[in-house]
């Protein structure tokens, strides 16, 4: 679910460990419709510090036929985190990034759909869809669009998932859709380790929902982690004018990790979130930071 509160800051980590930080904040367009917030974020450990963590952002759609998609990213990020303990479950050891980028290829992007699907059907089960809610297809974009939900209900619940996880031998991601995943080197160099997908065009993603969505995962594992790690939903990277400020922000909050502090950056996220909302792309943004301080330097160049 996402992370609306702040609770108390937790200790600082001992020498080695992950501190992970995240928020979601309603965008700004949909404050004005009085649509609630359709994105999702989550991690492990829950107290967001560990020798091995993962943090997951999901985004649910937002057309019309995608009417619980705000469940449906709350089901992936649930089921992500659960595949993803089972990785953080396996000991290290020699041909370790071979073993996990095996796992990657061949059995993550099949369990995490599979698990997605089986919690979607057993949340319709539960609760089926009600006259309102295909009424409200028929009426926004005609009887056909009813009748495809009907025969397809995982359409309802349609999300896109981008997952980091971090250990202190290897980092690893898996996305499916439109979002992001950065990495932040002990220099301040920013940069995405996942390849793009000629297949988000415009408005279009691809998504759980899709048919074969295993085959639509994008997934890679690298043996030396990064010190600091970001997945975000869309709405974060469309809120910058172009693709150099992006990644210059990641740069920043290295940066000011080094100087101020993981509690003083945790401390000011939702509102940044908030800022870009109201002056970006007025969507739904979720952003999740994974960082290790014993990997920063103590000073950083000038300029990046």
């Amino acid at each position: 679910m996402p992370w609306s509160s702040k609770a108390k800051a937790p200790p600082d980590p001992p020498a080695g460990a992950w501190r992970v930080i995240g928020s979601s904040v309603r965008g700004a367009s949909h404050v004005r419709a009085g649509n609630e917030n359709q994105d999702a974020i989550g991690w492990i450990p829950h107290e967001g510090i560990g020798a091995r963590v993962a943090v997951s952002v999901a985004d649910g759609h937002g057309n019309p036929k995608s009417f619980r998609s705000a469940v449906g990213a709350r089901l992936a990020v649930e089921v992500s985190q659960a595949v993803a303990a089972e990785l953080l479950a396996v000991p290290g050891g020699r041909g370790e990034l071979s073993r996990v980028k095996d796992w990657l290829e061949r059995a993550a992007p099949r369990r995490i759909v599979r698990q997605w699907r089986a919690r979607v059907a057993e949340d319709l089960a539960g609760s089926p869809f009600t006259e309102e809610e295909l009424a409200c297809v028929q009426d926004r974009e005609g009887r056909n669009a009813q009748a495809v939900v009907a025969s397809d209900p995982y359409l309802a619940y349609g999300s896109t998932l981008v997952t980091a996880v971090a250990t202190a031998s290897f980092m690893a991601f898996w996305q499916i859709g439109d979002g992001d995943a950065l990495t932040v080197s002990a220099a301040g160099a920013a940069s995405r380790p996942l390849a793009g997908d000629e297949r988000l065009i415009a408005n279009e993603t691809t998504s759980l929902c899709s048919a074969d969505a295993w085959r639509l995962f994008r997934v890679d594992a690298f043996e030396t982690p990064a010190p600091v790690i970001m997945v975000s939903t869309d709405g974060f990277a469309n809120s910058f004018s172009d693709d150099e400020g992006y990644l210059r922000f990641g740069s920043d909050v290295l940066r000011m990790l080094v100087t101020e502090g993981i509690d003083v950056v945790d401390g000011r996220l939702t509102g940044w979130l908030g800022e870009m909302t109201q002056a970006g792309s007025a969507d739904d943004i979720s952003l999740g930071i994974a960082c290790r301080r014993s990997d920063f330097l103590d000073s950083l160049p000038e300029p990046y």
